[in-house]
């Protein structure tokens, strides 16, 4: 395993070591012991912990607004910070986009399904899927449909066959069938 992935009871436990974060615009809440409030792949969550750490070290005082994903990387958004602490953030930040959010093993950045991720290999295909009827389907998006392909009806959720050589639908993607070994 990494330095990057932290499973959800890991990272509590560092949260309740440094006593949590507040959120900065809800003064009346307790500091925030939760997993829940970070909007980020477990592969990242170590980056978060690193950051964490070498902040409060420089005097942050751990007040929080948000860490969330955006455009397939973290966005840290924090209040009160140290001298020179927005450039540990910016480092924090740069580091996602080259780091698998699931497993935070080495990934790049993927667009799928109009989405964009930052994905190793496994995790891209993972995401790549999608399960109708109890059979799954790999989605191959930059592939053209043409007569008897199969291809998946995103708007009504089902597998259909091309009858024709002139196929487009935008709700529409190719699709090749997993085969179970």
């Amino acid at each position: 395993m990494n330095n990057n992935h932290r499973t959800d009871i890991e990272f509590e436990n560092f949260l309740n070591t440094i006593s949590g974060v507040t959120i900065s615009y809800k003064p009346h809440l307790p500091p925030i012991t939760e997993r829940k409030y970070f909007g980020i792949g477990n592969g990242w969550l170590g980056i978060v912990q690193r950051l964490f750490e070498v902040l409060i070290k420089l005097g942050w005082d751990k007040s929080f607004i948000n860490v969330k994903e955006k455009f397939g990387g973290m966005s840290i958004f924090l209040d009160n910070l140290p001298e020179n602490g927005f450039n540990f953030i910016v480092e924090a930040e740069r580091e996602t986009f080259q780091v698998c959010e699931v497993c935070g093993e080495d990934g790049e950045q993927h667009r799928i399904k109009g989405w964009i991720y930052t994905l190793c290999e496994e995790h891209k295909d993972e995401k790549r899927m999608v399960e109708v009827d109890g059979v799954k389907y790999i989605l191959q998006e930059k592939e053209t449909i043409i007569n008897g392909d199969q291809y998946y009806d995103a708007q009504k959720h089902t597998i259909l066959r091309c009858e024709t050589d002139s196929f487009f639908d935008p709700w529409s993607v190719k699709v090749i069938e997993i085969v179970k070994k």
